[in-house]
Parts: structure tokens; C-alpha cells; sequence
């Protein structure tokens, strides 16, 4: 015997199954189409017009400054330093007399006699061979110095090597002449533009890093030796080109493309890239300045659909 709940149920499921209607019947996908649910909908989408502009595809690596030239300045000759009168970071010229020293046959003939003969004898000089700073002093006045021990180490600071480390992967699409935009991350503001003057022939087997080398000119001696770069190497670049935001175009099994907004609905058009940066495509083809693009709201479409524009 059927209890009275029981008879109850039971006869909503047969008027349910008598009338037809699923029981979920408010959700669209579910027996009723989506277009019978949402009758006039439009989806909300914003809309970006390209524009014309200059753009550059570049790569970045790092690297740091190395002297162009530098060299040790030592006597020929042994002798006793008696003047010596730099320190380092001071600066001298070419041809500028750094070091005096004595000679010991000169120094033991001063002591046991004060002929003309001794007198005479002339001191043993050492003169910077280029204009530079003295970047390190390894004697002093007094010292007594061998033949060929270095006395200071001068470096001419006029201009920097600025060396690159390229993964070989972009050798291909790196040669002398590519412009270069420096900048120093440990001294924030301070940027140069150079060029590059060598590509190293050889790869690192180790890092798989090619070296390149460029000229950075350093007329207020504000660079110094080792200071770190980051290198942005210009591949390509366009002058005037139509512009157009990365996310506005889409990539589909036929190509690119991106959706217009015509009368009020979304209308595919196939467009051809160019030059590519992470914020900013060049369109070399498919579009006019005048066209309105879809930037926002593009994933949902599908050629056709009714589309409202949304204030940005």
C-alpha cells in the first residue's frame, strides 16, 4: 500500500514527464537553445582604433665596461723611488713625468763623495705613456724597486669597452652596426646609445653565450671599470607603422585575426603581423586607421554576434 507522501510524488513526476518540460529547464544547454533564453543580448566589448607610430624589436642581455687600454709603468732600471708623488684616482697626462728614482751606482756615489760626477748623474724618470687616472699604486717614495716592478697601474678612462653576453640563439639576427641602448640598473638614469662594433666568432661551450663588444665614450668620467649594463640590442625597426595592442589579435588555425566592430556586430578579419614587442603588434596588413577593433571581450565571439561597446 502506497502511502500519501509517497502518491504525491509520484504524481508530480508523471505530470513532469506528461508535460514535456526538463526539470532544469531554466538553464540555458539544457533542452532550450541559448538564443531563447538571452533573446537580444549583446556582449560587452571595448573598442581600440590603431594608430600609427615608430616601433622597435629588440633583444636584451647584460654585460659590463672594461678599460680600452691600461698598462703597468715600471723602470728598466733598479733604483730607490725618490718622488712618486700620485695617488690613486689622480689624474695625468701624457708624456707627464709619474716616478723619480735613483740609480744605486748614483746613490752610493752621493753618499761617499759630492763631486760634479755624482751630481751629474742623471735620475732614471718614468712618464705616463696616455692620459688616465692612476687606478692602483704598488710602491712609494723610498721603496727600492727591481727592474720591471711595476710601480702604479694607469688606465685611460676616455672610454670604456662595453662587452655583451649574447645566447647564441639571436646570433642570427645580430651584426656590427645594430644600435645598442645602455643602462647601468645600479645607477638608475644613466643611459647611452652605442653601436656594435664585433661579434665574438666564438661561443662558449659552457654558457653557449657569444660575446659582443661596443665603445662607450665617458667624457665626464662618470662610468667606471665593471660597471654592470643591461644591453638592449635594436633588431628591427619601423617608422610610421599602423599599431595595434598585442591582446586585440588572436591566433586561430588559419592564421591571425581580430574582430571588428561593424553595425553593431562582430566581424572577423584576417590580419598580417610584423614587427612584435610584448605590449605592441605592427599590422602590416587587414586594417586602416579608421577600422574599430575589438581589445576587450574578444575571446567570447564568433563572427556575427551582437556586441555593445562599454565605456573604457
Amino acid at each position: 500500500m502506497i502511502s500519501k507522501p509517497n502518491l504525491l510524488l509520484l504524481a508530480a513526476a508523471l505530470f513532469l514527464a506528461c508535460s514535456g518540460q526538463p526539470e532544469n529547464g531554466g538553464e540555458s544547454g539544457a533542452g532550450t537553445p541559448a538564443s531563447t533564453v538571452k533573446t537580444g543580448y549583446k556582449i560587452p566589448v571595448q573598442v581600440v582604433m590603431p594608430t600609427r607610430g615608430n616601433l622597435q624589436e629588440a633583444i636584451t642581455i647584460y654585460g659590463k665596461l672594461t678599460p680600452v687600454r691600461e698598462t703597468l709603468l715600471a723602470s728598466q732600471f733598479a733604483g730607490r723611488i725618490v718622488r712618486l708623488p700620485f695617488s690613486e684616482g689622480d689624474v695625468v697626462s701624457a708624456g707627464q713625468v709619474v716616478a723619480t728614482l735613483k740609480s744605486p751606482k748614483a746613490e752610493a756615489l752621493s753618499q761617499v763623495t759630492s763631486s760634479a760626477k755624482a751630481k751629474e748623474m742623471l735620475p732614471i724618470t718614468v712618464r705616463a705613456p696616455f692620459s688616465g687616472v692612476i687606478v692602483r699604486k704598488f710602491h712609494f717614495a723610498g721603496d727600492v724597486v727591481s727592474p720591471g716592478e711595476a710601480l702604479v697601474k694607469l688606465q685611460d678612462t676616455s672610454r670604456f669597452f662595453l662587452w655583451g653576453d649574447l645566447p647564441a640563439i639571436y646570433l642570427n639576427r645580430v651584426r656590427p652596426g645594430q644600435l645598442l641602448q645602455v643602462s647601468f640598473p645600479d645607477v638608475p638614469g644613466w643611459h647611452v646609445q652605442t653601436k656594435i662594433e664585433a661579434v665574438n666568432a666564438a661561443v662558449n661551450p659552457e654558457t653557449q653565450m657569444a660575446q659582443i663588444r661596443a665603445t662607450v665614450k665617458n667624457k665626464n668620467q662618470r662610468f667606471k671599470q665593471n660597471l654592470l649594463a643591461t644591453i638592449r640590442i635594436v633588431t628591427q625597426s619601423v617608422q610610421q607603422a599602423l599599431l595595434l595592442p598585442r591582446k586585440a589579435v588572436l591566433h586561430g588555425a588559419h592564421g591571425d585575426f581580430v574582430f571588428l566592430k561593424k553595425g553593431g556586430r562582430a566581424r572577423q578579419q584576417p590580419v598580417e603581423i610584423g614587427l612584435e614587442t610584448p605590449d605592441t603588434l605592427e599590422i602590416r596588413s587587414g586594417l586602416t586607421p579608421a577600422d574599430s577593433v575589438v581589445l576587450t571581450g574578444n575571446y567570447e565571439l564568433q563572427d556575427g554576434m551582437a556586441i555593445r561597446e562599454e565605456e573604457k
